[in-house]
């Protein structure tokens, strides 16, 4: 049986794979900061113990997520120093939290049967998709995201020789509001409303309501099981599934 590691499983996407993989019967629950690269080798150790120094596939959900400023647009901040605050810990999370959890784990995955590393990833960082939508809100996450992906590429052109299927995900929009710790306001949600009809302006096919946490997460497991090496460096949508 293959085994994973969910990095972000205590909500959203992350914990509805942990509750699709759970079915396994054979889960463990390890807590690490992702911005803590202390934490994150000890977790690593412990699955090591429980794998016996192994690791098939790794996912990393976790993303920092604060509606409070998830739709602001560089010139939003209130000043110079909220607008420094708010890229710095979306940076931390959203970029280097995934160099700490993939440096963590590598040993492990080097070892094990599969070699894939999955980072999931967000429309808000498409360029392509920024600029033909008009999107200037996600200021922070849309480029942190962006980094992301940059981030992505550099382990699969590092690790192509080694036979690593090293691949992002866009699950597109996604119903997380059961297990989010806070809720957009009127105007976070003026602005994700003008967002999702500048998408189905440009992508007709686009459509605007959110995907069913647990159809979005069957798809992006099912996309996991189908990679290979041929898709190695790539940034994909999660295909859409309708049951």
């Amino acid at each position: 049986m293959s085994s994973y590691a969910i990095i972000g499983g205590s909500r959203g996407i992350g914990l509805e794979l942990v509750r699709q993989l759970s079915g396994r019967k054979n889960v463990h629950v390890l807590q690490a900061d992702v911005i803590d690269h202390h934490a994150l080798k000890v977790a690593a150790d412990k699955v090591s113990e429980l794998t016996g120094g192994t690791l098939d596939v790794l996912i990393h959900s976790a993303a920092r997520m604060d509606h409070t400023s998830l739709y602001r647009r560089l010139t939003d901040y209130a000043d110079d120093n909220q607008l420094d605050a708010d890229f710095t810990e979306a940076f931390r999370v959203n970029v280097l939290g995934i160099v700490h959890s993939i440096n963590a784990f590598l040993p492990l995955l080097r070892k094990g049967g599969f070699k894939k590393i999955l980072v999931m990833s967000s429309g808000a960082g498409d360029r392509e998709l920024a600029w033909k939508a008009r999107v200037a809100t996600s200021a922070a996450y849309g480029t942190t995201k962006a980094a992301a992906n940059m981030v992505m590429t550099k382990y699969a052109v590092l690790l192509e020789s080694e036979g690593f299927t090293v691949f992002a995900l866009s699950p597109g929009y996604v119903d997380t509001t059961d297990t989010a710790v806070d809720q957009p306001d009127e105007a976070g949600k003026a602005a994700l409303d003008e967002m999702l009809e500048n998408i189905r302006k440009v992508y007709p096919g686009y459509d605007p309501a959110p995907a069913p946490l647990s159809l979005a997460v069957k798809s992006i497991l099912m996309a996991v099981q189908q990679a290979d090496p041929s898709q190695n460096g790539q940034y994909l949508p999660a295909p859409r599934l309708t049951s």
